[in-house]
């Protein structure tokens, strides 16, 4: 049977976004690379889906954009909870043979946890949008500075030291955040302080990092039987599955020899 008029073409866009909304094999092909590039390593928040696109070598170009990006939590393990919209020009071509013309198509990509759950689909440009510069990631990390002030705290705490006394020799010697950073243009993010204590020792860890910043980082510190150490666990040694970055493991001693 003919299908034919309005109620025709709309059963055709119903049934397939790509043959009604604008784009072509290239655009197709861009936003799909993209797409599947961002995906792993996975990221937390639709700004860091979006800062990663405009990091791939399509995203640097002036023929690819963000256009929207949307987080929506879910309990669901299973639901998309970043929504994302590629817009992707492609020049065309003047060949004699094969001519194409310029074409700008845009696409709707979806996201989780895990990563990519809904590839690029062709949709029509949202009107009047422009292209979205996601913030930039404030700076986490555990700085050069703690290193030598832990070390200075752990030697001079009392030898019957509270935690409460641990925590307030850290408050005061260790360095605070800067409140900007002139390469982030944001305030750098503190990292996270754990406190151990086990009889007259002393152990306390400094935790900064995740999938979305590159990895752990991680300073050490204990004393232990009157004797002060702190060091760093290689990255290795602090990524899933291996160490934890925590004041026992502090106590304990772990990963003060590099991994062979």
């Amino acid at each position: 049977m003919r299908i034919t008029g309005v109620a025709g073409l709309f059963v055709l866009c119903s049934v397939s976004l790509v043959a009604c909304a604008p784009g072509d094999t290239e655009t197709d092909r861009v936003a799909k690379r993209v797409a599947e590039a961002i995906g792993s390593p996975p990221q937390n928040s639709a700004a860091g889906y979006a800062r990663k696109a405009l990091e791939t070598n399509f995203g640097r170009g002036p023929n690819f954009a963000v256009l929207e990006l949307r987080d929506t939590p879910s309990d669901d393990l299973e639901a998309t909870t970043v929504h994302l919209v590629f817009r992707v020009h492609h020049d065309g071509s003047q060949d004699e043979w094969f001519p194409q013309k310029p074409v700008t198509a845009c696409y709707d990509v979806g996201y989780n946890f895990r990563g990519l759950v809904e590839e690029p689909s062709r949709r029509d440009c949202p009107a009047g949008a422009t292209p979205v510069n996601p913030p930039p990631i404030p700076r986490w990390d555990v700085p050069e500075g703690f290193d030598p002030a832990l070390q200075s705290v752990l030697t001079g705490l009392p030898a019957a030291a509270t935690e409460n006394d641990v925590r307030a020799a850290l408050a005061r010697s260790i360095p605070a955040p800067r409140a900007f950073n002139p390469d982030t243009q944001t305030a750098d993010r503190a990292p996270l302080q754990d406190i151990a204590l086990r009889g007259t020792d002393v152990g306390v860890a400094y935790r900064a990092g995740d999938r979305s910043t590159g990895g752990i980082d991680c300073l050490l510190g204990s004393r232990v039987n009157g004797a002060t150490l702190v060091w760093r666990p290689s990255w290795a040694q602090v990524q899933p599955g291996e160490l934890t970055c925590t004041g026992q493991t502090a106590l304990d001693r772990q990963g003060t020899t590099p991994p062979h």
